[in-house]
């Protein structure tokens, strides 16, 4: 089996299994709430081989946005079993989404996203790469099965599922539900050598929501990663940060006291946001 599967499978097969087990999923927000949310940071610096740029901003519609952004999450339709349609605004811009109990799925694999990065090297696209990275999507967690999906999995069973091509430095997750709004952290520090691909860095996810309404309060991510894969020297590294007007995040950086170890929530838009310049080679 694929190494990087080997590694990703496992908790992927978990969050599947949560995501179509549960009979009812836990939205609580109602139609016509609407949620206003600043853009604080928002960057990337990606190179491939010779290739190398910046983009400073983010992405939406294909457009690129200024960092001091804000936007607006409008609920448009609540169900139970097949969770929110939401409507997101910025300016005179709209676009449509959903968020679901099958996020469980892509919160899985988001957790492995440097691992993810390196299964395919980087096709280049200067258009992409110069809007910036895509805001998170991930506006209404299913409050439910993210608990279940956090308490299942800890920094003892990530380094389990490694063998000697991955190096896990420092991995580690800490969780605080003590009031309203949880919040969870992700730090994934890891090493892959095999052949002639040798990539290493570090990965912080941070993400706070409502524990009563699975609303997203704010979400904090670093990753920075090089090396070379398949020869190829590469390099990421992406900085985004979005917060509801009013709410500031919790510091980042290192153990909270009090914390419970945990699997945090890099959100599975961050993908669709890296893969229109992520492709494998044939």
């Amino acid at each position: 089996m694929n190494k990087t599967l080997k590694v990703i499978l496992p908790l992927a097969f978990i969050a599947f299994l949560l995501s179509t087990t549960m009979v009812r999923a836990d939205y609580n927000v109602t139609v016509g709430n609407t949620f206003d949310y600043d853009v604080v940071a928002s960057n990337w610096n990606i190179s491939s081989g010779s290739d190398s740029s910046t983009g400073t901003g983010f992405s939406f519609l294909e457009v690129n946005r200024a960092v001091g952004s804000t936007f607006t999450v409008e609920v448009l339709t609540v169900d139970t079993n097949l969770g929110v349609d939401w409507e997101m605004t910025l300016g005179a811009a709209t676009d449509t989404g959903n968020n679901n109990p099958f996020d469980a799925l892509g919160i899985a694999l988001s957790l492995f996203l440097p691992i993810i990065l390196s299964m395919g090297t980087i096709s280049w696209n200067q258009t992409a790469v110069d809007l910036g990275p895509g805001i998170n999507e991930l506006f209404f967690l299913d409050t439910e099965i993210g608990e279940l999906f956090f308490q299942l999995t800890n920094e003892t069973f990530v380094e389990s599922l490694s063998d000697p091509n991955y190096v896990f430095n420092n991995v580690f997750g800490t969780f605080e539900n003590s009031t309203n709004v949880a919040v969870f952290v992700w730090h994934f520090d890891m090493t892959m050598t095999s052949g002639t691909t040798n990539l290493g860095g570090t990965f912080v996810w941070q993400i706070a929501y409502d524990q009563t309404t699975g609303q997203l309060k704010g979400y904090y991510m670093d990753m920075d990663y090089s090396g070379s894969f398949a020869g190829i020297p590469i390099t990421y590294q992406f900085e985004q940060k979005v917060e509801e007007v009013g709410y500031n995040l919790p510091g980042v950086g290192g153990f909270i006291p009090g914390f419970e170890w945990f699997i945090a929530v890099p959100a599975l838009a961050l993908l669709g946001g890296v893969a229109v310049i992520i492709k494998k080679r044939k």
